[in-house]
């Protein structure tokens, strides 16, 4: 299941200007901005004539002197870390015809070829069109919604507004921490607003080669662990314990992700005992001997990480993941029956391009009756969607309608589950999901994104979903929480954050992702039957499909709704999404079988457009009932909260 990344992507590392004439021959310059990745075999056409590897040397910036080609095999690889410059020297061959084609196999995805633009190109990107004047005079869209009160779909799982971190690039040095291990305080406050319920760590990737005993104890006396994921250095400042500490400082539960790819059983239980044992066990008493003498009480714990993709540390098919798996599952539940345990799924996709079923039938019928979840990524759209320019009015219906495609993949995959285990008690797990779009100019990394009021909204269609279907989605995780696709930004030490281009010294601030977790805090525990009744007449928006996880799709309204209530059903809380990028809506919801309600309280979330990465967020004056029906006027691109009461006589 290699991933396919877009040619126009692998181009646009050439680095302009790197072209020059030598004594032997000439050398061109590339600049891996998108995924690190561990070269097996190298090759170059020049106007079409095949250079002979002999002829062929590479330099990496800082790392010494210059490798050849023939020298570089899947034995003796060559590791191309991100954001790194990669020197390719040519000997015996002139570039008077400057047209390179470069072919790369790499460990993690395959064959790459691509050929090399040196000149820019003529088009550019189109922006979104400039709002009209007469906007503000145009007929607001009418839309009506109802809520049932007594039709609960189910309990909405705290753990489904969860976060991610991982040791990639700014989100723990010199992000979430500095750059010597110090929690910064201001990235606390605002994590502690989102009020995270459980924070996903330490991968992702990292995961598969992480061993958790080099991060305790004296900083001082812990090894530098050689990041072969994400091909960097590790200082291990950050471990278990400093975590730990972050945790509890945000007021969220952990979920640690061991080391299936190149970890042992032994050393996954050895986690949980440090993490849930008491003092006087072995690894409760190094925990103790390290400042923590109380249990951590870990309750969450992954069993590795995306274990089917190529790319990943000690990647195997079904079958051997839970050949191997299953002595983890003994050697963990040993130390604590009690932990919580996520497998690795795979992501159940219209016609199934992944192999979904096969993976995930074979873990469910071999474990399925000793996991609590299976877990599922996405990020929308895959690769396959990317498109170095996009219409931005297509791009933003296609955005906005992408996480029905997740709903589908959730009641996919769950009725798959239920076949081939009937009677199952596994949860799904969509422990990392993000809109991940190409790296914008200028980008470091493929993790670099410039998010805006679209992609907020995009978050909260994802929370609707999450309620919608809360009786069989009973984790999720956005990926990632700082400066990595992020909720919130934090400028570096010494340097602007390049993309974003913040003032040295900046503090931390919230991305469009960040407000929906903040405004959904209010939600209460069950999920209520919501629709949108289709009229005729009724406004409503078709997107085409884009990559291989976001369906085309017509007869979307353009309002989407979720409700939740209390158990005793005096408080209800209903948010709207008016997905119009340019149309005000009179919407009422109206309120069934629900005691007399007061609006008390409502906020939105909006912008000057649908692309604005700086959005307003306010408190409105509370809309007013009529009767059953909640009235209210909804701003283009736009999430409002309103929270209701029960009316007192």
């Amino acid at each position: 299941m290699a991933v396919k990344i877009p040619e126009f992507i692998l181009s646009g590392m050439f680095v302009r200007g790197s072209l020059r004439s030598t004594d032997s021959g000439f050398v061109f310059s590339l600049r891996n901005t998108y995924a690190p990745a561990t070269i097996l075999g190298f090759g170059l056409e020049v106007a079409g004539r095949v250079v002979p590897p002999g002829s062929l040397t590479l330099s990496l910036e800082g790392a010494g002197g210059p490798r050849a080609v023939d020298s570089v095999t899947e034995d003796r690889p060559f590791p191309l870390p991100v954001d790194t410059l990669l020197e390719v020297r040519v000997h015996g061959a002139a570039p008077e015809e400057v047209r390179l084609r470069i072919h790369v196999n790499t460990r993690e995805v395959g064959m790459l070829s691509f050929s090399i633009r040196t000149e820019a190109d003529a088009g550019g990107a189109a922006r979104w069109p400039a709002p009209s004047p007469l906007r503000l005079f145009a007929r607001p869209l009418r839309a009506r919604a109802e809520v049932t009160g007594a039709g609960v779909i189910g309990e909405v799982q705290p753990e489904v507004y969860g976060h991610f971190v991982e040791h990639l690039e700014r989100c723990v040095y010199d992000g979430i921490w500095d750059t010597e291990g110090h929690l910064r305080g201001d990235v606390v406050d605002l994590v502690r607003e989102m009020r995270p319920p459980v924070i996903r760590y330490p991968g992702g990737n990292f995961a598969s080669d992480y061993h958790w005993e080099e991060g305790i104890g004296p900083r001082e006396n812990r090894p530098v662990h050689y990041d072969r994921a994400w091909h960097v250095e590790d200082p291990n400042l950050v471990g278990t314990d400093e975590f730990m500490e972050f945790c509890r400082a945000a007021g969220a539960e952990p979920y640690l992700v061991v080391n299936d790819g190149s970890g042992t059983p032994e050393e996954a239980a050895r986690w949980v005992e440090y993490c849930n044992g008491p003092a006087g066990s072995p690894m409760g008493a190094r925990r103790a001997a390290n400042g923590h003498p109380e249990p951590y009480g870990v309750r969450y714990w992954g069993l590795g990480n995306e274990i089917w993709g190529e790319w990943q540390i000690g990647h195997t098919d079904a079958r051997g993941y839970v050949d191997r798996i299953i002595p983890f599952i003994d050697a963990m539940r040993a130390v604590d029956p009690g932990i919580r345990l996520v497998a690795v799924g795979l992501d159940h996709l219209d016609g199934d391009p992944r192999g979904a079923a096969e993976w995930n039938g074979t873990v469910m019928k071999a474990i399925g009756d000793r996991i609590d979840y299976l877990s599922f990524h996405v990020y929308q759209p895959s690769e396959e969607g990317y498109r170095p320019y996009y219409d931005p009015e297509t791009l933003y219906r296609q955005i906005a309608a992408a996480p029905l495609s997740v709903e589908d993949a959730v009641i996919r995959m769950a009725a798959h589950m239920d076949a081939v285990r009937p009677g199952h008690s596994v949860g799904i797990a969509l422990d990392e999901w993000n809109v991940k779009l190409p790296p914008p100019p200028g980008a470091r990394t493929m993790h670099e994104q410039e998010y805006t009021l679209r992609d907020g909204l995009y978050v909260a269609g994802m929370l609707n979903v999450f309620h919608r279907t809360c009786r069989v989605l009973r984790l999720a995780n956005l990926a990632m929480l700082v400066n990595v696709l992020p909720a919130i930004i934090r400028p570096g030490e010494g340097a602007s954050d390049g993309v974003a281009d913040d003032p040295v010294g900046a503090s931390a601030q919230f991305t469009p992702l960040a407000w929906p977790f903040v405004l959904y805090r209010s939600m209460e525990r069950l999920a209520l039957e919501c629709r949108v009744p289709a009229r005729a007449g009724a406004a409503s928006f078709s997107a085409p499909a884009l990559g291989l996880n976001i369906s085309e799709r017509s007869g979307i309204p353009w309002l989407d709704v979720t409700a939740t209530r209390n158990d005793q059903g005096d408080r209800v809380v209903v948010g709207l999404i008016n997905r119009h990028p340019t149309r005000r809506t009179a919407c009422t919801v109206a309120l069934r079988g629900l005691a007399p309600m007061k609006a008390v309280r409502c906020r939105s979330m909006s912008g000057r457009s649908p692309v604005s990465q700086d959005v307003i967020v306010r408190t409105l004056r509370p809309p007013r009932m009529w009767g059953e029906d909640l009235s209210i006027q909804l701003a283009a691109a736009s999430l409002t909260v309103v929270e209701l009461e029960r009316r007192r006589t």
